[in-house]
């Protein structure tokens, strides 16, 4: 991972896991994994748009949506044939339009674009099995 975003602040409107949190793909093989989202504003209720954030070239994810009535979605990802065996350290970006106001009290909560990394994930690259 390149980039990696921190804060302490209130609780946040949503997070983002993938489960297994490790695991290992051989390459030019794929793997398939589950993304949760936990909506912790009982207001927000929009789609979480995600996308893969800064991985390498050869490890490829597919943008896609979990729609506000949805906790989770099944995703692939693929390890490209020739891919360099080892060990990285991966996360999402997680991008939803959240009702926010900087005074709680206030009743008009326009729409804000948040976006949140997901927790990281470790993906291990595996050589395939040489032929005899």
């Amino acid at each position: 991972m390149r980039e990696v975003a921190g804060s302490i602040r209130e609780l946040g409107p949503f997070i983002v896991t993938v489960e297994p949190a490790e695991l290992s793909i051989e390459a030019g093989k794929e793997a398939q994994v589950k993304v949760l989202v936990r909506r912790l504003w009982p207001d927000f209720k929009d789609k979480v748009s995600l996308q893969h954030l800064s991985w390498p070239g050869q490890i490829q994810l597919n943008n896609f949506d979990i729609n506000g009535d949805q906790t989770e979605a099944t995703v692939t990802i693929k390890v490209q044939a020739g891919t360099q065996p080892g060990k990285h350290t991966l996360a999402l970006l997680a991008q939803g339009q959240v009702p926010f106001h900087k005074d709680p009290a206030s009743k008009e909560r326009p729409n804000t674009l948040v976006a949140l990394p997901s927790r990281p994930i470790t993906l291990t690259v595996t050589a395939p099995p040489k032929a005899p």
